[in-house]
């Protein structure tokens, strides 16, 4: 429990940062003790209050347009990744090396192109449209499309605050969908596991608090590099979970 107290800390102050993060490098983590579908559970439910917080704060910032452009593509598509989640759920090994390859490959190589101060091409439509394609059935397998999805979004927004506050936006749709998913129809809400969200939730609010303060302390160019490092983190996390599963 503690272990995952502090976890839940850590992670929201990424969340509040970044606009996203708990649940992509924290279920990752987590999972390899409590597994996935409890981890992804217990890291829906405290994001969405993260993002609660987050949404009634900065929704001034929130780039409408590009806010129903992402849910317009993600949305419809997130329902392959619940059957496919429910179809595959016993071979997550696999499903863990795949996530975390892709996210790790599309993370380095842009951190790898900010290293050599190469000049930023980007990436062709098609590209950036699959992106969220794949991320929407990540999303609806794991509430994992983040770092996919960001592929789009990061070409779209280059201000980090109207990044943040559009994508808390579509977080809070989606993780809302995907935990009524999981109440009415997997049924993983047992009493153990909201009881034991209820004590995180005050951490949760520490978080936002820290983590707003350290947002407004990174420097907008900057502020990229930081979301490729959470996301290439987050692939080797994945990778790391698929290998200890696969032995």
């Amino acid at each position: 429990m503690i272990f995952y107290l502090i976890l839940v800390l850590l992670m929201n102050v990424i969340e509040a940062i970044a606009g996203f993060g708990s649940i992509s490098i924290g279920v990752p983590i987590l999972s390899l003790f409590w597994g996935a579908e409890v981890s992804v559970a217990l890291f829906t439910a405290t994001s969405l209050l993260m993002l609660a917080i987050m949404l009634v704060t900065q929704y001034r910032k929130i780039n409408g347009r590009e806010l129903l452009i992402i849910l317009a593509c993600i949305v419809p598509i997130m329902p392959v990744g619940y059957l496919l989640f429910a179809k595959l759920r016993y071979v997550e090994w696999a499903l863990r090396l795949i996530i975390g390859c892709l996210v790790a490959l599309v993370s380095g190589r842009e951190i790898l192109r900010m290293i050599r101060k190469k000049e930023a091409k980007e990436m062709p439509k098609p590209v950036m449209y699959a992106s969220l394609g794949i991320g929407a059935v990540l999303q609806g397998m794991f509430s994992m499309g983040a770092p996919l999805i960001n592929i789009y979004a990061l070409s779209r927004m280059k201000d980090k605050g109207t990044f943040r506050a559009t994508m808390v936006a579509v977080w809070i749709v989606t993780n809302t969908i995907t935990t009524l998913y999981r109440i009415f129809v997997l049924h993983v809400y047992t009493t153990e596991i909201a009881t034991t969200i209820a004590y995180a939730l005050p951490l949760v609010v520490v978080a936002f608090l820290l983590g707003n303060w350290l947002h407004h302390r990174i420097p907008n160019e900057k502020f990229s590099s930081f979301v490729y490092m959470i996301q290439f983190t987050a692939g080797l996390i994945s990778i790391a979970g698929g290998i200890s599963k696969l032995v």
